[in-house]
């Protein structure tokens, strides 16, 4: 009798667990993204950046903005040689200070699409540094980026930053609920234990 409380305990913890690392966003937007980054082969300083975006929402996402937040360019370098993925279309912002992406057949929720690509004279360290702008988004790091669901400006967005894909964290309730599994099996074998003795 005291194994199964204990074990509807250990569902209830679970269940908890769960529900932390799930999002509940009213607008269905968000995202994440990282960058990798190679050094140039012709050009000495210059570093090639690559970034994959992931649909992490409910909704589409039509624009992506990179080195950017409403009101603010972050970039210190204008990027160069700016390549897109099939069906989106590149340009520079903020007198160069950001790049925006945009699409007329948006990401669908749960996908990734690579393929965003530039140069820069700026090092990946630089690009995780914090805007040093006054105003909106002084102290974000320069490779803070946005998404809107369509076109954009138009809606909702989300607001994030592009690490690298080496330095991939999970997110806090999945680590929870990593560490809640860890302790469900270690009480699960102590009970073994305790009950087969």
């Amino acid at each position: 009798m005291r194994f199964s409380s204990l074990s509807k305990f250990a569902v209830l913890v679970l269940s908890v667990g769960m529900g932390l690392s799930s999002h509940a966003f009213a607008d269905g937007i968000t995202a994440t993204a990282t960058f990798t980054d190679t050094p140039n082969a012709s050009l000495a300083g210059v570093t090639d950046y690559s970034i994959t975006l992931n649909n992490t929402g409910t909704t589409t996402i039509g624009t992506f903005w990179f080195g950017w937040v409403p009101g603010a360019g972050f970039l210190s370098a204008t990027p160069t040689d700016i390549g897109s993925p099939a069906g989106w279309t590149e340009m520079t912002t903020n007198s160069g200070a950001a790049i925006q992406w945009v699409t007329s057949t948006p990401l669908a929720a749960g996908s990734s699409q690579s393929g965003f690509t530039f140069d820069s004279t700026e090092t990946p360290a630089e690009l995780l540094a914090a805007f040093t702008g006054t105003g909106t988004g002084s102290g974000d790091p320069q490779s803070t980026a946005f998404v809107y669901s369509g076109v954009p400006l138009v809606g909702a967005g989300d607001q994030f930053v592009v690490t690298p894909a080496t330095a991939a964290t999970p997110e806090p309730g999945t680590m929870l609920l990593t560490l809640t599994g860890m302790v469900l099996v270690a009480m699960a074998g102590s009970m073994r234990r305790l009950f087969s003795s």
